[in-house]
């Protein structure tokens, strides 16, 4: 039992956020003007990116979805890995055996892998923020550097990514957190209102705060065929109030009051969804549990209850409070499934 527990324990902190906490987090800091930082990544060398097509990795055996190897290619961005509350870095070391591991083993494995079927998946290691950045306390004071420098990786990533291995290829953006986050910039900076956004088959910007004013042509999608837009949105359990304001939530409710959501089941303004049209669950054993989750409401946010599972495992998921963990995992299946229908709706609309 106690290896269960530390199993869901490494699961459900995957994707490297701030666990649950009833009292804020003290952050170790150093000034970032004395900060090392490491050298930045070279891009046309495949040691830079975690998941590259001409690369081989066995991270995702054990899926049984079978590859759809469609003409078209997903550039996914990982969440924040660096939460050490002790560790002084600014910047990830993506030169560290230990970093690399961790980004393979936790956000490629259960949130990267939900697109890794469709066709080529490119997830690039980059010098991320740490987790205190995102506090206004650190933000002015380094935090704001470390972030550009986080996103300045990406920027090159990708230009390198279109120069030497897109050819041509429709282009699938995802990413959660802090990677949607620099998944946003990258729409704004190349797609939006650009010749590039034909070549856009959806972008998933999960976990973030995407509002009406964040694009002038890139639109929320409203049915699960939409394409050349976006899809958004952040997880919460429908808890009691009294339960609701002991929490410490990574992504705090204020913060996202005017931030645009869609159904991650539905795929359309749907405020509900029924058992039943749940695709997947994505559980720390990597097998997918179907009809496990309902949206109970959805405005600016989506709220579910504890998924619907056997006793041993819902005993264990009633811990959690904090959903923005899981944001991707609740729905991975249902990700899988419209990733793949868009990019064939995309590639039959335009004779790919």
């Amino acid at each position: 039992m106690k290896n269960v527990y530390l199993l869901l324990f490494l699961f459900f902190t995957s994707c490297g956020l701030l666990s649950e906490n009833t009292k804020p987090v003290q952050y170790s800091s150093e000034s970032f003007v004395d900060f090392k930082v490491t050298e930045s990544p070279d891009y046309s060398n495949t040691d830079s990116w975690a998941i590259h097509p001409k690369t081989e990795t066995n991270v995702f055996e054990g899926f049984n979805q079978e590859k759809e190897n469609l003409q078209v290619d997903t550039f996914f961005i990982y969440p924040t890995l660096l939460t050490d509350k002790n560790n002084t870095r600014w910047n990830a070391d993506i030169f560290n055996v230990d970093t690399r591991n961790y980004v393979l083993n936790s956000s490629v494995k259960f949130q990267a892998s939900a697109w890794y079927s469709v066709g080529d998946l490119y997830v690039p290691y980059y010098r991320q923020a740490h987790i205190r950045v995102f506090k206004e306390s650190f933000w002015n004071n380094g935090g704001k550097e470390a972030y550009e420098m986080a996103y300045s990786d990406i920027k090159k990533a990708f230009e390198t990514y279109l120069k030497e291995y897109n050819n041509e290829r429709p282009i699938i953006i995802a990413g959660h957190s802090q990677g949607a986050g620099h998944a946003k910039r990258l729409l704004q900076d190349y797609f939006d209102n650009k010749p590039l956004q034909k070549k856009l088959v959806a972008a998933y910007l999960i976990g973030t705060k995407i509002t009406s004013k964040d694009f002038s042509t890139i639109q929320l999608m409203q049915n699960k065929y939409d394409t050349g837009g976006f899809v958004t949105w952040n997880t919460y359990r429908l808890m009691p109030e009294r339960k609701t304001k002991k929490i410490s939530f990574t992504i705090n409710q204020e913060w996202i009051k005017d931030a645009l959501c869609s159904n991650p089941i539905t795929w359309n303004q749907n405020t509900t969804s029924q058992y039943d049209q749940h695709k997947g669950f994505l559980y720390l054993n990597k097998k997918v549990f179907p009809n496990s989750v309902k949206i109970e409401s959805m405005d600016n946010k989506i709220l579910v209850k504890l998924p619907k599972m056997d006793i041993l495992k819902k005993l264990l998921l009633s811990s959690v409070k904090d959903y923005h963990k899981a944001d991707v995992n609740l729905f991975w299946e249902d990700i899988r499934i419209n990733s793949i229908e868009r990019s064939k709706f995309f590639i039959e609309k335009y004779n790919l």
